[in-house]
């Protein structure tokens, strides 16, 4: 159900009266019954139109259709004109839009690429990314991402023996002609990648090659890759060295990139280089995540008292990312949440994540909702005044817990396969209603 958050006035006073301006920062909230959307989704952040190409003039009730980054910009160029006009203008109070937007926008686009397995998360995003991690980074982007394994590599540079880490990933990056090595036979895996270096990684990706480029092949491949919008929002010269920062949005925007096939054509799911990854866009022209991740999505599974989760999981634990009910969190962390109870478990086979509830539940973000899961006896079901077939509640070892999507819905009712006195465990939302009471929402369920 879309629902508006935050109103930003800022207000101008001059010697004409006041002037308002409010932002109005709008997002979906996205429905599913899938528990590990809670952190991944786009829940609280800001689906913004990366190139949006409508020609409008922005006024405040105009800015949600143009692309919110353009209408600021637009928006802004009116308010300097608007104080030229009317004379000094005295600014009481402003929260710049642009740093709250582009904020919201890499937090999307870092969810995107980190659940996509392109990066893995890091508590230093300001680090500067070697060349090793970004062969890897370049191999987790493409069609060869599920072919690495974890066995001795093949040394093709002097400086990259056959056991280091990122070996095979070099290997691959090396033969695509992704990247390059240096005279000597001499790879230098350690040393900062630079903006030259991801700019012919990421062509050559989207199907260029030399072949395209006339006269100084170098800059006029980098005078495309910044015209078809790769670097939109890293903000760095032909030689500077790059950030994980940076990554998230040059990973995010190659994504996002009509491939060289499909360089003149109408930006689609089956057109940009995300469905190499098996991705498709939004309505609004973004990265669909919830949807992919949804598809790969298994479980629950119980992870109870002794057991570990590489027995429930297909791949390494030690390639894993884990989350305990929405919130970043280890896989000793887990298992020690199921000692002291019940665990449900969910992952995804491409991006390799682990995601965990418990009884003990934790608190969010915003400080309110919490998630958390529960197991015991299933007392009764309730059902409304207004419909018998649909059922509102539930109770689970004496604790109500409420119904109100159409898959649990279907779940608990006559038509599901749950019935009174089952032993089952449910994964469950707390939210606070408009009297300030909390309730706790069944939005998934195992038995």
């Amino acid at each position: 159900m879309p629902e508006l958050i935050g109103l930003t006035p800022v207000t101008f006073v001059t010697g004409c009266g006041p002037v308002f301006f409010v932002f109005k920062k709008i997002f979906h909230k996205i429905s599913t019954f899938c528990p590990d959307f809670e952190h991944i989704s786009p829940i609280k952040s800001l689906h913004l139109r990366k190139r949006d190409k409508q020609k409008m003039i922005a006024g405040p009730k105009t800015l949600g259709r143009i692309g919110i980054r353009k209408g600021v910009f637009i928006m802004r160029n009116a308010i300097r004109y608007t104080a030229g006009a009317l004379g000094m203008v005295t600014v009481v109070g402003i929260m710049n839009p642009l740093t709250v937007l582009a904020s919201s926008n890499y937090a999307m686009q870092k969810k995107v690429v980190v659940a996509a397995g392109i990066l893995t998360r890091t508590s230093n995003e300001m680090g500067t990314i070697t060349r090793g991690e970004f062969a890897k980074m370049l191999v987790q982007a493409s069609s060869y991402h599920d072919s690495i394994g974890t066995e001795t590599g093949i040394a093709l540079y002097a400086d990259v023996a056959a056991d280091h880490p990122y070996c095979n990933y070099i290997r691959v990056a090396a033969e695509k002609g992704w990247m390059t090595g240096y005279l000597g036979g001499n790879f230098k895996p350690d040393e900062p990648v630079k903006m030259l270096d991801a700019a012919k990684a990421l062509m050559t990706l989207l199907g260029y090659t030399n072949d395209d480029f006339t006269g100084n092949v170098t800059m006029n491949r980098m005078t495309k890759f910044n015209a078809i919008g790769l670097n939109e929002d890293v903000g760095k010269g032909i030689s500077d060295t790059l950030t994980w920062s940076d990554c998230v949005h040059l990973f995010y925007n190659l994504l996002d990139t009509n491939t060289k096939d499909n360089e003149n054509k109408t930006k689609t799911s089956s057109t940009v280089y995300a469905q190499v990854l098996g991705y498709k866009l939004t309505d609004d022209g973004e990265i669909n995540l919830l949807e992919s991740l949804k598809s790969d999505l298994k479980g629950p599974y119980t992870l109870s008292d002794g057991e570990h989760i590489s027995g429930i999981v297909p791949f390494s634990v030690s390639d894993a990312s884990f989350y305990l009910n929405g919130e970043p969190s280890t896989k000793s962390q887990i298992e020690d949440a199921a000692d002291d109870g019940v665990c449900l478990i969910y992952y995804n086979t491409k991006s390799k994540m682990v995601y965990a509830y418990s009884e003990e539940g934790t608190t969010g973000e915003d400080g309110e909702t919490q998630m958390g899961a529960a197991h015991g006896n299933l007392d009764a079901i309730y059902y409304g005044s207004t419909d018998i077939m649909v059922p509102t509640s539930i109770s689970l070892d004496g604790e109500i817990y409420y119904i109100d999507s159409s898959d649990m819905q279907f779940a608990f009712s006559v038509y599901g396969s749950l019935e009174i006195d089952d032993n089952i465990s449910i994964v469950w939302k707390s939210e606070t209603d408009s009297d300030g009471n909390e309730k706790k929402y069944v939005i998934s369920y195992a038995d």
